[in-house]
């Protein structure tokens, strides 16, 4: 198998989107070697078809302009990959209004635990993102985090926190616990909101058959 012609065929055919290597490696390029996958990645950036912009993280270059920023929400986040945390989702649900000199990402598409990109925090998450795991890591998230919401709007706080509770189900969350640990306390403001919902739940015995020693 011609491993360069094939590569080069797929940058053609995804210009002006990431490579991650670890991961390409592990899901589409199963078959090349780890040393020889590098060493045309070395090759095919001295020829200027891809741009290193991490270690081990390559941007195919095009004729076009190419957005970075777009880049990695689209490799990383859409397509049910992952989702911001942090300041980006305060943001966005005009919970705070906070600088976004780091962004935090929860990803499936990153082999180890964690990596960065420039001002990108990516951290391993490994479930697929679909809408009512945003919903209810987003209400994990919310009252986990609480402490650390500069000029918190507790109106909209209240508002995302309460609806990503709407989407619980026992089964959502063994998913999410399973790959991520939140603290007790967290789990236990929870389980009362979704007492006070009249949500039917195990949230608690879940959380302790999965954490049976974070107690």
């Amino acid at each position: 198998m011609n491993y360069t012609k094939r590569l080069r065929e797929f940058f053609s055919q995804n210009q002006r989107h990431i490579f991650d290597v670890q991961y390409e490696l592990n899901h589409r390029f199963s078959l090349i070697p780890y040393k020889t996958l590098l060493k045309i990645l070395n090759r095919l950036e001295e020829e200027g078809i891809v741009s290193s912009i991490a270690k081990g993280v390559y941007i195919v270059n095009s004729d076009l302009e190419i957005d970075i920023d777009k880049a990695i929400k689209e490799y990383y986040v859409d397509h049910f990959s992952g989702m911001m945390i942090g300041k980006a989702m305060y943001n966005y649900y005009d919970i705070g209004d906070l600088d976004e000199d780091i962004i935090e990402i929860y990803t499936n598409k990153i082999i180890s635990n964690n990596k960065s990109i420039g001002k990108y925090h990516l951290i391993k998450f490994d479930t697929y993102f679909y809408d009512e795991i945003v919903n209810l890591v987003t209400t994990l998230e919310l009252i986990e985090k609480v402490s650390s919401i500069k000029d918190i709007n507790y109106v909209r706080y209240n508002e995302e926190k309460e609806f990503g509770a709407t989407s619980y189900t026992d089964g959502i969350f063994k998913e999410i616990i399973t790959h991520h640990q939140y603290k007790y306390s967290t789990i236990a403001i929870l389980d009362e909101m979704l007492h006070r919902f009249s949500i039917e739940n195990s949230v608690i015995d879940i959380y302790k058959e999965s954490y049976i020693n974070a107690l």
